[in-house]
């Protein structure tokens, strides 16, 4: 596996940092569009929660992704628009593409956009295994060097982004992340991340799921705000559950 296809695996986890910036500006204008989003979500509610399986086609190639349970695909909707737009822009060859943005089918009425989502989906033809993928990670945490430089590079692209299409000013705070499960079918890191969006302070949790299919890199993040419902152990247990269904649809 050369240099730079290993950098595109690992930097993909440190994506969160910048999308996680855009987030803010969402939320920030769920006041205002919080009706909106309710009255779209109402008329397509029967829709929505029949679309459990998802067909992605990347690259020349499918990837059948079962949706986590309790989540619907909103890429088409208003927030999901929003959110995959901002994604796009960041045009970093060593990030995934994003695929798919999700958030509950039963939207919180007490923290409008929160819990969500999104699906990012790389291609390498080295054709590394999920277990190579685990160890990759687990150095990749313990150099904090490296970890240091990704988190630079990835804020001050989002910063970026941020600044010159929407004038929003955001400062980042985050933890150190920690790899919390690795399996046959999966690693998850957890982390937190505080950010201040025109002096608002909002926290932030965070898991994100890797799972490896042949030549394909399946990586699924969900955010919630700090001590809210469903918890970050929540979230954990249900990507932690969801990989062995997302591996066995894409085996034959």
């Amino acid at each position: 596996m050369n240099d730079n296809a290993f950098l595109r695996v690992c930097e993909t986890h440190m994506f969160k940092y910048a999308e996680i910036m855009f987030r803010k500006l969402v939320n920030m204008r769920r006041y205002i569009l919080q009706f909106a989003f309710a009255l779209i979500f109402s008329m397509k509610l029967t829709f929505v929660f029949a679309q459990s399986v998802e067909s992605i086609l990347f690259k020349g190639s499918e990837l059948i992704y079962p949706l986590p349970k309790g989540f619907c695909n909103i890429t088409d909707e208003i927030q999901g628009i929003m959110l995959k737009d901002f994604i796009d822009k960041q045009k970093n060859p060593m990030l995934p593409i994003a695929q798919l943005i999700i958030a509950p089918c039963e939207q919180s009425t007490s923290n409008p956009g929160y819990p969500w989502g999104w699906v990012g989906i790389m291609k390498d033809g080295n054709g590394i295994t999920q277990k190579t993928l685990n160890k990759m990670m687990a150095n990749l945490l313990a150099n904090e060097t490296m970890i240091e430089k990704l988190e630079k590079h990835i804020q001050k692209k989002g910063a970026e982004v941020l600044n010159d299409d929407y004038g929003i000013d955001v400062k980042l705070e985050n933890d150190k992340q920690k790899i919390i499960w690795a399996d046959k079918d999966s690693i998850l890191l957890i982390g937190n991340i505080s950010a201040q969006l025109d002096g608002n302070v909002i926290n932030e949790v965070y898991v994100t799921s890797t799972t490896v299919l042949g030549d394909l890199y399946a990586y699924t993040y969900l955010y919630n705000l700090e001590d809210s419902i469903p918890s970050l152990k929540q979230l954990s247990k249900l990507l932690i559950t969801h990989a062995p269904r997302l591996k066995a649809l894409n085996e034959f």
